[in-house]
């Protein structure tokens, strides 16, 4: 049974057979999530990390499509790590996982056996001060705004735990397509990836972007 500090607490199902828990209380995931999960390339042999990983359901349904080694989380809402602990419970993968609640900032390569071999990530996608409304709850501001952590703080991290060649997978507003391109060439990541993601608009709204540290540039861009 899950825990019962959380109330609201349900049961998603996929159309891939795979389903974690969720509460309605908190930030739920949207299709943003599932896009980057089909958007990413994953090995059997690799270890990969989910930042600002809300419930988890993006590794869990890469995982669904691909049976990789290692998965660990980082989420730095302690319920969400809660939600997380019982999905990684109902779909069996206690000896493979690991959880930290922190900040993504406080994460170093000591935590972890070897380096990083793939990131995934479906950050905040709002600036603080770039005057859209902040949620009252926090639970739901910190998941929509850059509160904690920043766009430039995830590509400095996954940058420092990725290994030489490993990737990043990440979901984020088209608009900030070049700040994105930008960080990326600060931090030795190259994008060799992208996909926009129209909305029945002229304009794209969403980027998937794949960016692999020390690789050379040169970047395919995808059609929707």
């Amino acid at each position: 049974m899950p825990m019962k500090k959380i109330d609201n607490f349900k049961l998603e199902h996929f159309d891939n057979g795979i389903a974690i828990y969720q509460s309605d209380n908190y930030y739920k995931f949207t299709q943003d999530a599932i896009l980057l999960a089909k958007f990413c390339n994953i090995k059997h042999s690799d270890d990969v990390l989910e930042l600002c990983a809300g419930s988890g359901v993006i590794s869990f349904y890469v995982y669904s499509l691909c049976n990789f080694n290692h998965l660990y989380f980082n989420e730095i809402q302690p319920e969400m790590c809660e939600i997380i602990d019982e999905n990684i419970k109902f779909n069996n993968f206690k000896r493979r996982s690991k959880v930290f609640n922190c900040n993504l900032k406080d994460l170093k390569l000591s935590d972890f056996s070897k380096p990083i071999d793939v990131i995934i990530c479906n950050p905040p996608y709002q600036k603080v001060n770039d005057n859209s409304l902040i949620n009252e709850k926090r639970e739901i501001a910190l998941a929509r705004h850059e509160i904690e952590s920043t766009l430039e703080d995830i590509i400095k991290k996954s940058s420092e735990l990725l290994k030489d060649k490993g990737r990043l997978y990440m979901v984020h507003l088209a608009s900030r397509t070049t700040e994105l391109a930008v960080l990326c060439n600060k931090y030795n990541m190259e994008i060799k990836q992208m996909k926009f993601i129209f909305n029945g608009e002229k304009d794209a709204y969403l980027i998937l972007i794949e960016a692999v540290k020390g690789a050379k540039s040169g970047v395919r861009i995808m059609k929707n």
